[in-house]
Order: structure tokens, then sequence, then C-alpha cells
């Protein structure tokens, strides 16, 4: 068995410390290496609690690792990361990848020129129902239509009623998560467009190569008692449909850390790398713009 992938966390917040820092120092395939977080005392009390370092400087946790995960703002993320590539170290991203889709395509630029390994943590496809559902899509007549939703209350209260989500909305949040696995079952999106508002509720029509359409419904600002993430796809065959919250999120990130090790290992990019994420920025950069509600540039 090869040493564990040393990687340095970047971000101690609700996200780092549920998922990030226990995760990755669980291992066996990668050891948590050190924390860094532009507020130290935060830093140190979750470092503190893995028996790891907590690093005030960042050219010090990128000293002391081969790859750096990441749990911050997608603009954040967009710029740190962009400096990770340039020391040579693997990333393991966060979607967005950025805040526009400017911010993105300077982060694979930076990766292309680095030649570093990526790999992003959209967590539902690592997850070993969703790779079933998929699976069986595939292997069917080809599906004509879909559609899908994840609709919950996450923005109005909690953990992840952060600031950039409850500016941006569910376009940037939940958007990537619901392109990327539509496109996995009905083909490369081609176009999409949205109604609504991302602050509230979003409604994206989207065309698929080969033909196929699908409509996805978003919001992260429903008062409701319990989220609905729910997709089904349409073809000869009848219906495939999954309900994401009956998947298994702890066995996807145990999947989705030891792929990113064997990823760096290997020296070669995960299927779900920080081109994948560019596409996706471009469709949510695609829908925003249907709304004539795109971001400030850069």
């Amino acid at each position: 068995m090869s040493e564990p992938v040393a990687v340095g966390l970047v971000g101690a917040g609700p996200w780092a410390e549920i998922m990030h820092a226990p995760v990755l120092a669980a291992g066996p395939e990668t050891r948590l290496a050190g924390i860094w977080a532009r507020r130290y005392e935060q830093s140190s009390a979750l470092a503190a609690r893995h028996g790891v370092p907590a690093f005030a400087d960042y050219e010090e946790l990128l000293a002391a690792c081969e790859a750096v995960a990441f749990s911050v703002p997608p603009d954040v993320q967009a710029a740190m990361g962009a400096r990770a590539a340039a020391a040579g170290r693997a990333l393991l991203l966060d979607k967005p990848i950025g805040l526009t889709l400017e911010q993105a395509e300077e982060l694979a630029a930076a990766v292309d020129r680095a030649g570093v390994v990526t790999q992003v943590v959209l967590s539902n496809r690592y997850r070993p129902q969703v790779r079933e559902y998929l699976a069986t899509v595939a292997a069917g007549p080809a599906p004509v239509a879909g559609r899908g939703c994840i609709v919950t209350g996450a923005f109005l209260d909690g953990p992840f009623a952060t600031p950039w989500r409850v500016e941006y909305g569910a376009l940037h949040d939940l958007g990537p998560h619901a392109f990327d696995l539509i496109d996995a079952a009905l083909g490369t999106i081609t176009e999409v467009s949205a109604a609504g508002d991302p602050r509230g509720v979003v409604q994206v029509s989207c065309r698929h190569e080969g033909g196929a359409v699908s409509q996805l419904t978003l919001s992260g600002a429903v008062p409701m008692p319990a989220g609905r993430s729910l997709f089904e796809v349409y073809g000869p065959d009848g219906a495939k449909v999954i309900d994401l919250g009956e998947t298994d999120s702890a066995a996807g990130f145990a999947t989705a850390r030891s792929e990113f090790a064997a990823a760096v290992r290997a020296g070669t990019p995960h299927p779900l790398d920080v081109h994948r994420a560019l596409h996706l920025q471009r469709l949510i950069d695609q829908a925003l713009n249907s709304l004539g509600a795109a971001p400030a540039r850069g």
C-alpha cells in the first residue's frame, strides 16, 4: 500500500468541520497535514480536534502537504487554488470553483499550466446508489427527457446559510449538483435557460446533445420541514427515478477520498476534475445571463 497522501485543508467553517477534516483525517488513503483559515483561532480549534498543526501562513501549509482541499467561498478557492497549483500541489476542489465564469476559467488555466491533478467534490456522484443509477440508465435505451429538483430551506438558517450562498443563491450552490447529474444521465447539456429568482426558486430548462430535454427546480429558500432531492429520466423502457435523500453520503465521501488519493499517486486527473467543474460553471453563467442576472465580472 502506498503512503497516504498528505492533504492540507484550507478553511475551518461548518463544511470543513463536518466533512473535510474528519474524512481526510480518517484515511487510510490520506492524512490531514494541517489546516489554514483566515481566522487562526478557528483553524487552531479544528486542528486541535484532529491532532494536526494549524498554520498562520498559507505558504507554510503548502510546504507541509502534497495536495490541498478547499472549504472556503468560491472566489477565495479560485484565487488560493491557483496559488496551490502553481506550487505543484494537487487540488481537491469544492463546487462551484468560482463565483464568476472568469474566476473559474482562470483557475482551470492555472491548473493546466501547472499540470497538477484535480478532483471536485460533487458529492452525489460518489455515492454508490447514484453510480448504480447512472449505470442502469446508460445500460438501457437512451432516455429522451428528464427532470430533477433540489429544494431545501438551507439558506434560511443553519450552517449553510453563509453569505455567499444567501447572496448568489441556488444556481451557484445547488446548480452544479443538478447540472452534473442530469448531464451524466441524459448527455452533455448544450443550452440552458432559466426563469425565477436564484435567491428564491429558479426553474432551468436544458437541452442535451442527442436531443433530450430536461427541467430542473432549484431552491435553498423554501421553509420546508425536510428538503427534497429527486431526479428521474424517461425513455422507451419507462421512468428511472432516484431519491438522493435515500443515498449513502458517508460511503460517497469515503469513495471521494480514496479516488482522490489514487489520482494523486497516479498523476492522472479524476473524471470529475476542474474541467468538468468549468463546464458546470458555464451552465451557471448561461442560466444567469438568461435571467439578466449575471454577477459582476472579475
